[in-house]
């Protein structure tokens, strides 16, 4: 069972990540945008094949492929007892979850986010959330190859699971209360919902903390993945 990636950058990252096989990389002759990841893969000893754009284009229809494509094992994923075995230090981690995100380039950036901030695992609904399609892999730039997946049935079980763990849950809200002024506690759990709602009424209420971004500018509100960076950002400087 195999999947296909694109982009150049997701790419490299795949290819240097080394958390899955990689059965083979196909790329444009030429040299374009992925041209570097190809030169890479072969420097690993991985199978490359140059091809025509059109073989590409059936690989990746309609995407910008940036001409390379990798066809690789599906992602792993885990389950959150899984995922809490990986932590090295159990009281003093951070991750996040998504809430009813459904842009799949709002899902990549929210994870590319939260890698670059330390969260070592994500919690992603089954339902009422985009999957991790090849075009949410290709916006993450690769984030993917540094976190743990964990997909869950009911997102609100699963925060009452981890509170009954000492999980500390602090939800992205505009009625919550200013992130810079929050004195957050470890391990913890960072939860983003839509643009448009939010989180749900029910996710709220299983919250230790609602927490907001304050703006200037007039500005009324930040998308779902800068308002993910910003949180990760501040959670992590009280992390290290």
């Amino acid at each position: 069972m195999s999947e296909y990636l694109y982009g150049a950058n997701t790419a490299e990252e795949v290819i240097n990540g080394g958390r899955r096989r990689i059965f083979r990389v196909m790329a444009a002759r030429g040299q374009g945008k992925g041209a570097a990841a190809a030169d890479l893969a072969r420097r690993k000893g991985i199978r490359v094949e140059f091809v025509d754009n059109r073989v590409l284009e059936k690989y990746a229809p309609g995407a910008n492929h940036q001409g390379i494509v990798l066809e690789v094992e599906p992602l792993r994923h885990y389950s959150v007892p899984d995922a809490l075995a990986l932590e090295k230090d159990p009281k003093r981690f951070l991750w996040a979850g998504v809430d009813g995100v459904t842009d799949p380039m709002n899902l990549g950036a929210i994870l590319r986010s939260a890698a670059c901030f330390g969260v070592s695992s994500v919690l992603l609904p089954e339902r009422r959330t985009v999957g991790i399609t090849p075009a949410v892999q290709k916006t993450s730039f690769g984030a993917l190859e540094k976190l743990n997946i964990v997909p869950v049935g009911n997102l609100n079980s699963t925060i009452i699971d981890l509170k009954e763990r000492g999980v500390w849950v602090y939800g992205l809200d505009m009625e919550g209360e200013p992130l810079d002024k929050v004195d957050y506690a470890f391990p913890g759990l960072i939860l983003v919902g839509s643009e448009g709602e939010g989180l749900h009424l029910k996710t709220k209420e299983h919250c230790d903390r609602l927490i907001s971004i304050p703006q200037l500018g007039g500005v009324e509100s930040l998308n779902a993945s800068a308002a993910a960076a910003v949180s990760s950002f501040i959670s992590f400087v009280f992390l290290i």
